[in-house]
């Protein structure tokens, strides 16, 4: 099994800590695990030139970071998205990431893969609740046709991982082992949603219309999946 594991932030804190003893419960020794740290691993600010749309992924200025994170995405088994809960939302590079990813997204080009896995999201807060830090990047990966995502967070009531009390670990431990389990199962009974289906189908309608040409490069992407006629991609 391949995982891909994407965090939000260059140090190793109470998010990144959360997220490594998740894949102590979750990966085995023979299973393949791909970290990438921003904003060390990640491309330069997106700068909206749509390029990737129009004209191709390739083409991107920062196609050389990407790509290889792209790729890793789509042949894994398992994406895990982490990031601190910074001012209620996820850290300026994932979201930066996740603007480079656009082209991804079921209204555009989506993977095919994407459709059979599933997701994960980890954030940590002092204090305030990190909810909204999960639920914005696990948004971004259900928008990439991804049908299951998972939420992890933890209010750590310290500021760094020297801090934090032996209560605050242990719940952190068991809450790890509990979701690991959720991820692993779902992991090895891959499939689409009905959500995802609807998405699907709702948009596989868009790019049937004339109407669609006004973008060559993503209505060509569909025809040439075969999604316009019967192929699907969660078969």
């Amino acid at each position: 099994m391949k995982i891909t594991v994407i965090h939000g932030q260059g140090h190793k804190g109470i998010t990144y800590k959360i997220t490594k003893t998740v894949l102590e419960f979750l990966a085995d020794a023979d299973d393949e695990i791909n970290e990438f740290f921003l904003p060390k691993d990640g491309p330069s600010f997106c700068v909206g030139c749509n390029t990737c749309f129009m004209k191709g992924e390739e083409f991107c200025p920062g196609a050389d970071k990407v790509q290889p994170i792209m790729k890793s995405m789509e042949e894994s088994e398992i994406i895990i998205l982490d990031s601190p809960n910074y001012v209620m939302e996820m850290s300026g590079n994932m979201k930066n990431l996740m603007d480079h990813f656009a082209y991804r997204w079921i209204t555009h080009r989506p993977h095919a893969n994407m459709f059979k896995k599933v997701g994960l999201t980890i954030s940590s807060s002092a204090g305030a609740p990190p909810s909204n830090t999960v639920k914005s990047m696990a948004k971004q990966l259900k928008w990439m046709g991804v049908p299951k995502v998972y939420k992890f967070t933890l209010i750590s009531n310290a500021l760094n991982i020297s801090t934090i009390s032996s209560k605050k670990e242990a719940e952190l431990k068991q809450k790890a082992e509990k979701i690991a389990s959720k991820v692993k199962r779902r992991a090895q009974n891959p499939h689409a949603s009905l959500k995802g289906k609807i998405m699907f189908y709702m948009f596989r309608k868009m790019q049937s219309s004339p109407d669609a040409a006004w973008n060559p490069k993503d209505r060509d992407w569909w025809i040439e999946q075969g999604w316009i006629e019967n192929v699907r991609p969660w078969k």
